[in-house]
């Protein structure tokens, strides 16, 4: 092996000013800008050296370590919430919100375990493997512990937030208020664009206004399990104010009767919006969505519904 290369092809970047050690990785799938700054984690003083992997991968495991105290916060926090949750999981909005909780730290612990891991390789790499990877690696670990102390954080503030809900009948009936709103605007989203639909007339088979008329088809299913779930959730909260002895949410029902004939009459609406060949066009999608939300009862894991979306929603303008 010939003096300045390394045995992966890629001529040795160690000592090579961050200009030249740019033209010399010849990413072409990256922007130079971004190479600079990915060298620029292994450099000193506007030269690339290996010298500069220990200071860059100390500054990375420190960045690690962080994610993973905060994640181990967080699961102290969602521990001491399912302690204050105990005497209500049999209630469907309290053991769905700390299912989901706990899913959430799942992956978070997943991921930081995946850093340690990653920090490793690039330990084992560090004397001898190409600079411009590694540093590249440094980088996407930097990023991803970044994430990961972001998700804990949130996490945290949101079991903080749950607890908080669990204490305060006041509290879930406010937020109950709140997403009984969201529905509303929902479909006031979905009444406007059955409106446009309308109004934009027959049109060829292929047009944006078929995508159009799907999206909202499936937008006006998903609806209505979240009104399923206003439904549901509003029953499980009253059967918790009378455990507790204070009085339940009052004067929902009729709102929420109001949001459900809203919805039929918006269904109505854009089923009169397909023609025949419109409906035939779109009908095994719009089976494989029924087929797959089908089963879904309150409380909705609506991680599940936002994914059957996302697989059979069409792109529109």
């Amino acid at each position: 092996m010939s003096h300045g290369e390394r045995g992966d092809g890629r001529e040795d970047l160690d000592g090579l000013s961050v200009d030249a050690a740019v033209d010399a990785v010849d990413d072409e799938r990256t922007d130079p800008g971004r190479v600079r700054e990915t060298l620029a984690i292994v450099a000193r003083d506007g030269t690339v050296r290996r010298t500069a992997v220990d200071d860059a991968l100390a500054n990375a495991s420190k960045v690690v370590t962080t994610a993973e105290t905060r994640t181990e916060l967080a699961a102290r926090k969602l521990s001491e919430a399912r302690e204050d949750a105990d005497p209500v999981l049999d209630l469907g909005p309290v053991s769905s919100r700390v299912d989901g909780f706990a899913a959430r730290l799942d992956a978070i612990e997943d991921r930081t375990d995946e850093l340690g891991d990653d920090v490793q390789a690039i330990l084992a790499r560090k004397d001898d493997g190409d600079l411009y990877r590694i540093a590249r690696r440094i980088r996407s670990v930097t990023g991803a512990a970044n994430e990961a102390q972001r998700a804990a954080d949130d996490l945290q503030l949101e079991l903080d937030s749950f607890r908080e809900w669990l204490t305060d009948a006041d509290r879930r009936e406010a937020a109950f208020a709140d997403d009984v709103d969201a529905v509303a605007d929902a479909l006031d989203g979905l009444d406007a664009t059955a409106s446009e639909i309308a109004a934009a007339g027959e049109a060829p088979e292929g047009n944006e206004r078929g995508r159009r008329w799907l999206a909202a088809t499936i937008r006006h299913r998903v609806l209505s399990l979240m009104i399923a779930d206003l439904r549901a959730e509003l029953s499980a909260l009253r059967a918790w104010a009378e455990r507790e002895g204070v009085d339940p949410p009052s004067g929902v029902d009729a709102r929420i009767d109001e949001l459900a004939a809203r919805h039929d009459a918006v269904g109505d609406r854009l089923e009169g919006c397909a023609s025949p060949a419109l409906a035939e066009r779109f009908d095994d999608r719009l089976t494989a969505v029924e087929a797959a939300l089908a089963d879904l009862e309150p409380p909705v894991d609506w991680s599940e519904v936002e994914a059957v979306v996302a697989e059979h929603r069409p792109d529109v303008a």
